[in-house]
């Protein structure tokens, strides 16, 4: 039984490392995107923006009610 909750834990610090490193390879793949001027996207990046804003709004209750 105690081997069992060892090998669950490891596969679940396995699968939460994964996730981070997945995660900082495309926030830095991202960064870059957005860092590259002459692109054409400035729409895209004031609609990433204001889709963050709705976001933090709506989960801090501030937007759509409590």
């Amino acid at each position: 039984m105690l081997i069992c909750l060892v090998v669950a834990l490891l596969a679940l610090a396995g699968a939460a490392i994964s996730a981070l490193s997945r995660a900082a390879q495309d926030s830095r793949s991202l960064a870059r995107d957005l860092a590259a001027p002459g692109k054409g996207i400035t729409m895209q990046r004031i609609s990433y923006a204001a889709l963050i804003l709705l976001m933090l709004g709506v989960t801090s209750g501030l937007l759509g009610g409590l």
